[in-house]
């Protein structure tokens, strides 16, 4: 069964060490960075768009300034104009990420203390992997 990548990263400096907090809850010291990434679809189709909501929690008193990073699977391409970034209660402000030519998503980003960001964007499938032994013909679930 064919499979995407789907691992989100936030990059960090605290205390001048480098830190890095994934798709999975995390305590770091003082600290306390959730992060949760929700696809819009369950299966992966091929001309199709899978949007992604990816919801950062500082459950911490203290603000961070860092790093949203991505890494897009390489059958995908980024939607553009589909990046959306919302703070606690704002509306949501359209941003503009930057994509390596790895094809790694990046956006410098603040969470401030105790509140919630959300980070919206679309991916369209440019070709399913087809380096999987035993796929089958058709099957386009990630």
């Amino acid at each position: 069964m064919p499979t995407m990548q789907n691992q989100s990263f936030l990059d960090f400096e605290l205390c001048d060490e480098a830190v890095s907090v994934h798709s999975e809850p995390v305590d770091i010291d003082v600290i306390d960075l959730t992060m949760t990434k929700v696809a819009s679809c369950d299966k992966v189709v091929v001309g199709k768009d899978i949007c992604y909501t990816v919801t950062i929690v500082n459950n911490s008193d203290v603000e961070i300034d860092g790093t949203f990073r991505d890494p897009l699977d390489e059958n995908v391409e980024y939607v553009t104009g589909s990046f959306k970034v919302t703070v606690g209660e704002d509306h949501p402000i359209e941003e503009n990420p930057t994509i390596s030519p790895e094809n790694v998503m990046t956006y410098p980003i603040t969470i401030p203390a105790d509140e919630t960001v959300v980070i919206e964007f679309c991916v369209k499938v440019a070709s399913v992997p087809t380096d999987h032994e035993g796929d089958d013909e058709g099957d386009d679930q990630p």
